[in-house]
């Protein structure tokens, strides 16, 4: 982390210093590798980064989480849950479903919550909801790490979560 060595005769005289009566220690702090090791990031070009999904895990000391540079695809969801569910219960009710394949989930954002008694009655009966649920919104942003997901696999992904997170009644998607 603290690098140093000791100045060569050269450097010294071209800053008009004799080697002979002078001698120079240069060090610097490896603050960047301290990082790198606190985070788990094993490339350095990792910390110049301007993706705003890696600039976003740079504000804290908390672990590195590899962003795939394959496309995103986003699936959106309308839900009736439990009216005190939280987006964080959403997301391990998400992984539980999904198992090993929910390493292809990059985020999920609630775009909106409404009390199910407040929505119209189409909407209610779609969903199989009562009135003690709320309606989700959630938006599913899929990116693989290492590959290009098929439609077919974002669909399936999605699928996958409604029926496993939905507590409707009913299973019917918009």
């Amino acid at each position: 982390m603290a690098e140093c060595g000791i100045a060569h005769p050269h450097v010294l005289a071209t800053a008009g210093l004799s080697a002979e009566i002078y001698a120079g220690l240069a060090m610097g702090m490896g603050l960047d590798r301290l990082l790198m090791l606190r985070k788990g990031i094993d490339d350095i070009r990792v910390l110049r980064d301007s993706d705003p999904r890696i600039v976003a895990q740079l504000l804290d000391l908390g672990p590195y989480r590899p962003v795939s540079s394959m496309p995103m695809i986003r699936r959106d969801l309308s839900l009736a849950v439990a009216m005190d569910v939280t987006v964080e219960e959403l997301g391990d009710r998400v992984r539980r479903v999904l198992g090993e394949r929910a390493d292809a989930i990059e985020d999920l954002i609630v775009l909106s919550e409404t009390a199910v008694a407040e929505l119209p009655a189409p909407a209610r009966l779609r969903l199989g909801a009562s009135d003690s649920q709320k309606n989700v919104l959630l938006r599913v942003v899929i990116r693989h790490p290492s590959r290009t997901l098929t439609d077919r696999e974002a669909n399936d992904l999605r699928n996958d979560i409604y029926v496993g997170v939905h507590e409707g009644t009913t299973a019917q998607m918009a």
